[in-house]
């Protein structure tokens, strides 16, 4: 359909009005509105059809086609466009980026716009634009484990459409777009201890094989360079993969058993202390589904308000997001919920690993019991406090981390809660 310069299939105005909740398509759309759907379709699609007879009784016409000729020859918008291809929402969104930067220069006429103000106006406006298609990326990542419109434990793939309302929803909600970009965050932090998990694992001498990796071939065969004989023999055995090696093997193993994760939701935790923990927890269970390994989290106060499990493969409800912050501590109580769901659990959850999330103290009078108890299901319990001492939650955990910043995780703490 026509807008201005371009014809643009019907899909993608659709497409572009969904992603930014904007109005349907109307004849009364304004240049402005048909500029917005012709930026967002060079950006979805990668490239635009110019129509055979624009618009000329447009106020922007002339505008249009000047702005269309800098975008084809700037690197930058290129560069943007491809990061778009095929993504609704990536391309609503640096439409909306560009147009906030384009709308001084919208006020002028077209005769009046200078090429090298706008190219760099452009410029300026595809960084930013890049910027925010990576920050709403890393935000709906940061939900990828949460079954946004699923029961318990359910496993749906998620729709374009779902994905665009998830994508509105978090614009009109803070807390959610808050805990989903920390999320993303914490994700990406626990892939890189992963990583560095499994490296460290191969780094101890367990037997002798053959094969071809010079780095670990054993000395007595590197000496056969030094003889112009027994060197041709060395290095027809080395292309064959026959020589002698080390085998290198490690202690670490992923997939302990499954991941608990009990959050505390007393009222001190309101606000940033329960988005920070949220999202561990959110991280904990994108580690436990990529090990293959149940998942369990547990809110609690006073008492326990919450309980989820998820499988492998399944979601965490959006419910569990959304468990309100009230009354006092009580990490006896928690901790006795995970090791009961250790206790009754089917298959999965022995040999698990327990991690606790609070900013309060509680009385400690059974931390040795549960210590005990845990001992006996080979549970590993970490404790994490926020403005508390590690020392505070020792009586209970194997080991405790302290938190002061909220806005990220210390590589110590890190190290721990990522790499269970």
């Amino acid at each position: 359909m026509l807008r201005l310069v371009n014809d643009v299939p019907r899909w993608h105005v659709y497409l572009h009005r969904d992603a930014r909740e904007l109005p349907t398509v109307d004849k009364d759309d304004t240049p402005v509105r048909k500029l917005e759907d012709e930026l967002f379709d060079k950006l979805y699609s990668g490239e635009s059809e110019k129509a055979v007879k624009p618009d000329t009784s447009a106020e922007l016409t002339s505008w249009a086609e000047k702005l269309h000729g800098i975008t084809a020859e700037l690197p930058n918008f290129n560069r943007l466009a491809h990061e778009c291809l095929g993504d609704a929402d990536a391309a609503g969104t640096a439409t909306e980026k560009l147009m906030e930067a384009l709308g001084p220069h919208l006020k002028q006429k077209s005769d009046e716009v200078q090429p090298p103000q706008l190219r760099r106006a452009l410029n300026r406006a595809c960084d930013k634009a890049s910027e925010a298609v990576d920050q709403q990326r890393e935000t709906m990542d940061g939900l990828a484990g949460v079954g946004f419109g699923s029961g318990a434990g359910q496993h749906t793939k998620t729709s374009g459409a779902q994905a665009r309302r998830l994508s509105q929803r978090l614009k009109r909600d803070e807390r959610l777009s808050r805990i989903a970009l920390l999320a993303g965050k914490f994700k990406r932090i626990a892939a890189a201890k992963q990583k560095a998990k499994v490296r460290h694992g191969a780094d101890e001498v367990s037997d002798v094989e053959l094969g071809s990796n010079l780095s670990r071939v054993l000395p007595s065969e590197l000496a056969q360079l030094g003889h112009p004989l027994m060197r041709r023999a060395f290095l027809a055995r080395l292309t064959e993969g026959k020589v002698m090696q080390y085998r290198l093997s490690g202690t670490d193993s992923l997939g302990r058993g499954s991941l608990i994760v009990c959050i505390d939701k007393s009222g001190s935790m309101e606000g940033t202390s329960d988005i920070w923990a949220t999202a561990v927890a959110l991280a904990l269970l994108d580690v436990a589904q990529r090990q293959r390994r149940p998942f369990a989290l547990v809110a609690f106060d006073g008492d326990v308000k919450r309980q989820d499990i998820v499988e492998v493969g399944g979601q965490l409800p959006e419910e569990t997001l959304f468990t309100a912050c009230s009354g006092g501590t009580n990490i006896t109580g928690a901790l006795s919920r995970a090791m009961s769901i250790i206790q009754t659990s089917t298959g999965g959850m022995k040999a698990a690993d327990v991690v606790l999330i609070t900013d309060g103290e509680s009385e400690t009078q059974d931390a040795p019991v549960i210590r005990q108890f845990a001992a006996q299901l080979r549970v590993t319990l970490l404790g994490v406090g926020i403005g508390v001492s590690a020392e505070s939650l020792k009586p209970w955990c194997d080991d405790a981390h302290a938190i002061t910043r909220l806005d990220t995780v210390d590589d110590t703490a890190a190290e721990a809660l990522f790499t269970i």
